[in-house]
Parts: structure tokens; C-alpha cells; sequence
């Protein structure tokens, strides 16, 4: 798949931009000279309730890349070299993905307390399904038969995805695909749900055709291409319904 952009729950860029430059401003104000808060230091250092607040601040932005961002890191053999840009790259076995073990299993653990009965290798096969079924859509541009695996601000974002080929007159033809690996990379919950990214990583046939002539406008019908996508999976706690919530592309597919 390959929409415009990674997409999906808690994507907001004003919002990260917002607690950033928040805290970024008050930490920089205490730090020279400034009171903030009136807290209850003595002369021109921060006070305790200041270094409080400052603490509070720095572990409320590392849970926020961690559980965004950091889930999602890509590392690299010892003695191998990465890419100058830094992103995650293929070819010769270069690549090698370690998830966060032991957020996994914590995450694991919480969902097991409250539904006894989940499983990892079935919510597995669970994803992979919804994985297969999700990209006939998109090729087919139409919600039809997977309406209901989808959040509410997914199916909005696929609609929009979906006029949007049409207006171009392009399909996006996704074959041959074949899943190599299916990894869990960040297990949590919030606000009553269950969520669980995962690291699918594949190959297939990925190019584009207008709609009318048939004739190929962008990618390459014949040679494969292998790709890493994080998808992100929610439902109710206790629920037994996945839906999709999110996709991040780690990067554009690369040729083999």
C-alpha cells in the first residue's frame, strides 16, 4: 500500500509540536533565570516543585516517542554500515529489527489479565488476514467487504485516499504479495482499548496504471519489491473485533 503519508492514531503533528515547544520554553526559562509556576525555590534556581514539574515533563515526552516513535526504531548488524540519511534500508541480510521485548511482553501481560483467552499466534494470523484483505481494497479503491475492519478515522482517511485515485485515474496494483515476517513491535493500552503495532515486512508487485488505457504510469510490474510497514491494530478490551488504526511506512519499497 502506498498512500500519501503514514496515517492513523495519535498522528496529530500540532500536537507534538505543541508539547515540544511548550516544554521546551519552560524548561529553557527555569534553566535561565525565569520563575515558572511561582515554585518554591529559594533565589534564582529552579525550586523543588520546579524540578518537580521539569521531571514530570521529560517522562511525559519520552512515554510520547517511545510509544510513537521509539517502537518503531530499525537497528543494524555490529560492524555493517547504515544509510548517511539514517532510515532503515534492505539488501544481503543488512537489515536486522530487534522489537522492544520487554514492552511487548509487559503489553502482552496487560491484555492476557483481561482477556484470558487472547493469543498471540492467532492475533498473528488475525493481522496477516486483515493485512491481505485491507490491500484488496485499497487496489480495488473501495471499502466494500472491509468496512468494519477499519477505525472510524481510518475509513475517513481511505475514502479521501480513494476519491483521490479516481480523480487521477490510477490504480495502484499490489500483486504477488508475499509476507515474510510478521512482528509485534509495541502492545499497549489506553483509554479502554487494546492496541498492537505490527512490522509486517514483505514483497510484491507495486506499480500504478491508468484506470482507462491500462498503460503503467509509476512503478514496476515485473520486478518485485520488498517493503516494512507498521500497522497498528485496536479494538475493545475484551472485544474480540481488530480493526485497523494506523500504517507507517518505514520507507518506500526498494528494488530487490
Amino acid at each position: 500500500m502506498r498512500p500519501n503519508q503514514g496515517f492513523g492514531y495519535g498522528g496529530s503533528p500540532f500536537w507534538s509540536g505543541l508539547a515540544g515547544g511548550m516544554a521546551g520554553g519552560f524548561i529553557g526559562n527555569l534553566l535561565f533565570g525565569g520563575r515558572a509556576f511561582g515554585g518554591m525555590g529559594y533565589g534564582g534556581g529552579p525550586g523543588l516543585l520546579d524540578l518537580l514539574i521539569i521531571g514530570a515533563l521529560i517522562y511525559f515526552l519520552y512515554r510520547f516517542f517511545v510509544r510513537r516513535r521509539g517502537a518503531q526504531s530499525v537497528y543494524y548488524e555490529e560492524n555493517r554500515s547504515c544509510p548517511q540519511s539514517g532510515e532503515p534500508y534492505y539488501g544481503g541480510g543488512q537489515q536486522v529489527y530487534h522489537p522492544q521485548t520487554n514492552e511487548v511482553e509487559r503489553g502482552l501481560e496487560q491484555i492476557g489479565r483481561s482477556d484470558p483467552s487472547f493469543n498471540t499466534g492467532n492475533f498473528q494470523e488475525t493481522a496477516e488476514d486483515l493485512f491481505f484483505r485491507i490491500q484488496a481494497a485499497w487496489m480495488n479503491r473501495s471499502l466494500d467487504g472491509v468496512k468494519d475492519l477499519l477505525t472510524l478515522e481510518m475509513r475517513d482517511y481511505f475514502i479521501g485516499e480513494f476519491e483521490r485515485l479516481k480523480q487521477q485515474h490510477i490504480i495502484n496494483r499490489l500483486e504477488n504479495i508475499a509476507v515474510r515476517k510478521v512482528e509485534l513491535s509495541e502492545v499497549w493500552k489506553e483509554s479502554g482499548r487494546d492496541f498492537i503495532t505490527v512490522l509486517f515486512t514483505a514483497n510484491l508487485l507495486d506499480y500504478t496504471v491508468n484506470d482507462t488505457s491500462g498503460e503503467v504510469t509509476d512503478g514496476d510490474k515485473l520486478n518485485p519489491v520488498k517493503f516494512q510497514e507498521f500497522w497498528t491494530f485496536s479494538r475493545g478490551v475484551g472485544e474480540n473485533r481488530w480493526q485497523l488504526a494506523g500504517i507507517n511506512q518505514s520507507e518506500q519499497p526498494s528494488p530487490n
